[in-house]
């Protein structure tokens, strides 16, 4: 009942209600439950998250297994491990991905003091190695993952590589941590992305494509499809879900492209990670 009335709720009123997640103790004893912890195993790991952690989604976290995204982007986008690592280095030393970062986040309860960007880091290394000239991305969230795009592309603006970002999220204040200096080449728009995305798509062509919704078959089916009717001719496809559900890897074989998936190993104390669904060389 309770959680039938919470989804009913606009979307200003659930991210309000989202700000008081350092209080929510049984959500988070749950989570723990729903990804095998343990409280008897691991008591201390656990009740610090319990009590203490502000998160019960979208977990922050470094990668344990980063030496093993360089090689596996390597492969998958061409360039040299150097190349890669050099891009991760490269993002590491961006204000606004650290320090500017760490000061926008500071006052919020429900953010941690220090925000590990996961598996967006590949985003990063996507956009500084393919230049493409319009990125788009459904679910924005608080905007980590729009602004690791926004500052991989300000990059390659800055070396003669323009491009551009079209974000979709229903809620209002999704977003809320990009900066205005990096909202140039930025289109948030509000909205459901089965009532908006075809539209916002009209008259262009995506190179890359990122789903980071919440892992609903249909709703990234949905969005992989849209993508492809408007698809650039070498268009990569990521679902930031990885491999939870089937969606992009059905639409790869479909279309004859190669699926590629990268398991990722966080950094975490509860969450175990899911990972990235890479899909490249498909055929419209």
């Amino acid at each position: 009942m309770i959680k039938s009335l919470l989804k009913r709720l606009p979307p200003t009123w659930k991210s309000r209600l989202r700000r008081l997640s350092r209080l929510r103790w049984l959500e988070k004893a749950r989570i723990v439950r729903s990804y095998g912890g343990s409280l008897r195993v691991h008591p201390m790991r656990v009740v610090r998250y319990v009590l203490l952690d502000p998160e019960v989604g979208d977990f922050t976290y470094e990668l344990d297994n980063e030496g093993e995204l360089v090689e596996f982007l390597a492969q998958v986008l061409g360039p040299e491990p150097a190349v890669i690592a050099a891009y991760l280095a490269e993002m590491r030393a961006e204000p606004a991905l650290t320090r500017e970062l760490s000061a926008r986040v500071r006052w919020r309860p429900d953010m941690k003091r220090k925000v590990g960007l996961a598996h967006r880091v590949a985003w990063y290394a996507v956009v500084r190695a393919l230049k493409p000239r319009l990125v788009v991305e459904t679910g924005i969230k608080h905007g980590l993952g729009s602004l690791v795009l926004l500052v991989a592309l300000d990059r390659n603006a800055r070396e003669g590589s323009g491009g551009r970002l079209i974000s979709i999220d229903e809620d209002p204040a999704s977003g809320w941590v990009v900066p205005a200096r990096l909202r140039g080449n930025w289109e948030p728009i509000i909205a459901s992305t089965f009532d908006a995305l075809e539209a916002a798509l009209q008259g262009t062509e995506v190179d890359v494509f990122i789903s980071d919704t919440s892992p609903d078959h249909e709703l990234v089916s949905f969005d992989m499809r849209a993508a492809m009717r408007h698809a650039a001719p070498s268009i990569v496809l990521i679902d930031g879900n990885g491999d939870r559900t089937s969606a992009l890897p059905e639409l790869a074989a479909e279309l004859d492209g190669e699926y590629r998936f990268f398991a990722e190993r966080p950094r975490h104390p509860i969450y175990p990670g899911a990972g990235l669904g890479f899909a490249l060389g498909l055929r419209s």
